[in-house]
């Protein structure tokens, strides 16, 4: 992606269809220049493992900063720029997932592999974030496969 394109985008209403079909929103947030994005763009979101869960699971919103439009989301309205530090991606790449309710739920800060996302997405998709950590989740998974 390089060069910038308009859209508005409206969380809320993302929000009415996430309850609806179940899923969690998840933001996939991406700067100009960054080659831990590029490496998470041409891999993570390639592997066709990924592709099945995000679709299965997730409204899935990129939130690519250069961007020009408007995200409305509760009481912010800005830039694609200002929501990412509103909604707490401190470092890109970032995914962020909010619940049905609005609820900031997770945050993963960084490059990811392809396995270390996939387990990020299990983790969320499961709802174990509300029983465990993420390292006790991953962890169990590795039990489970002994």
């Amino acid at each position: 992606m390089s060069s910038a394109y308009s859209s508005d985008i409206n969380v809320d209403k993302l929000l009415q269809i996430a309850k609806n079909e179940h899923k969690h929103i998840m933001f996939f947030h991406h700067i100009p220049g960054c080659p831990y994005c590029k490496a998470m763009l041409g891999e993570n979101f390639k592997d066709a493992a990924i592709l099945s869960e995000i679709n299965k699971n997730f409204l899935h919103v990129d939130i690519f900063t250069p961007n020009k439009g408007t995200i409305k989301f509760q009481n912010f309205e800005g830039s694609y720029k200002d929501f990412s530090k509103h909604i707490g991606a401190i470092a890109y790449p970032s995914t962020i997932f909010l619940n049905e309710a609005g609820e900031v739920v997770y945050r993963s800060i960084g490059y990811r592999n392809i396995d270390e996302y996939f387990a990020e997405l299990k983790y969320i998709s499961s709802k174990s974030y509300k029983t465990m950590d993420l390292e006790s989740y991953v962890l169990k998974l590795e039990l489970e496969k002994e």
